[in-house]
């Protein structure tokens, strides 16, 4: 069964409100380079707390980085609403800014790492495509935030790629990609996009460099478990709030940008969320090494 599929532009009117999206707050902020943006006002995205402690020195402009007094969660209490990720604060635009702001802040590390990229080669990342043949059945696999589909196109043919992707050309591209495959990436917001496809549609999800940046992350986790079959896996790339490299670093950590990134996982509170949602959670060996800025999980729908 195939769902029915639009790559149109989202309306925020489009979806309504529930208790984990709330409606966009009344503020407007000047970004300078990126225009002015509506923004909207966060509550903890793990307990739904309402007394965020500010976490101090860290933050930029009104972006201001909090910790959860009930739970301990550390998100972004404020962030730009979802109309201004289409094509303002589109990835491929704050992508570029961030570069920027990282020569900028640590000009001998940023500059050592671009010219030994070679190490890439010596210690490959691991490969969602490839983690995806070792811990899925075939069928179905939806991308959230696939970018233009390059990471979902590695997937083997037994396999059907499909993305949600909020970046307008972005979008476009991978629906490129997807689309003779069988597939199709919309251009929508996540939740707003997984209400498209049928209870039990996916044998897996990939969720690369994508949870940190989500608005509604336990809504959206939510929402996917639904259209998980039985037994379908979730595969999750996030920074580790809690590494080493983080503490050492300080402020200049590349984990934190602002305000692209507004939730700050730790081992800990990943598990929690994702428990929350009903998954079974599983850490392999070497995914979450406190000497990594990022760690990896694999989410099973029982």
């Amino acid at each position: 069964m195939r769902p029915l599929l639009s790559t149109s532009g989202y309306r925020m009117d489009q979806t309504g409100s529930t208790a984990d999206c709330p409606e966009p707050a009344g503020e407007l902020f000047d970004t300078g380079r990126f225009g002015t943006v509506r923004v909207v006002e966060r509550r903890c995205p793990l307990c739904d707390g309402g007394s965020p402690i500010p976490v101090p020195g860290y933050g930029q402009d009104i972006w201001r980085l909090v910790r959860c007094g009930p739970c301990g969660f550390v998100y972004l209490d404020r962030a730009p609403d979802y109309t201004a990720l289409f094509a303002a604060m589109a990835w491929e635009r704050t992508g570029a800014a961030e570069l920027e702001r990282r020569a900028e802040i640590r000009p001998f590390s940023f500059r050592l790492s671009r010219a030994t990229r070679i190490r890439m080669a010596l210690l490959p990342r691991k490969k969602m495509a490839d983690l995806v043949a070792r811990a899925a059945r075939p069928g179905n696999v939806i991308d959230l935030g696939c970018g233009t589909g390059w990471q979902a196109a590695g997937l083997g043919p037994a396999y059907v790629p499909y993305g949600i992707e909020i970046s307008v050309e972005a979008a476009a591209a991978a629906d490129r990609v997807f689309r003779p495959r069988g597939g199709a990436a919309l251009n929508q917001p996540a939740l707003a996009g997984l209400k498209s496809f049928a209870d039990g549609f996916f044998s897996a999800a990939t969720l690369r460099s994508y949870l940190e940046h989500e608005l509604y992350p336990r809504a959206v986790l939510r929402e996917l478990w639904r259209t998980l079959g039985s037994g379908g896996v979730v595969i999750v790339k996030v920074p580790n709030y809690g590494s080493l490299n983080r503490r050492v670093t300080g402020r200049k950590w590349c984990g934190f940008r602002y305000p692209d990134h507004l939730n700050y996982f730790t081992p800990k509170t990943l598990r929690a969320m994702a428990e929350d949602c009903e998954y079974r959670v599983r850490f392999g060996l070497t995914d979450r090494l406190p000497t990594s800025d990022n760690m990896y999980a694999v989410l099973n729908k029982p």
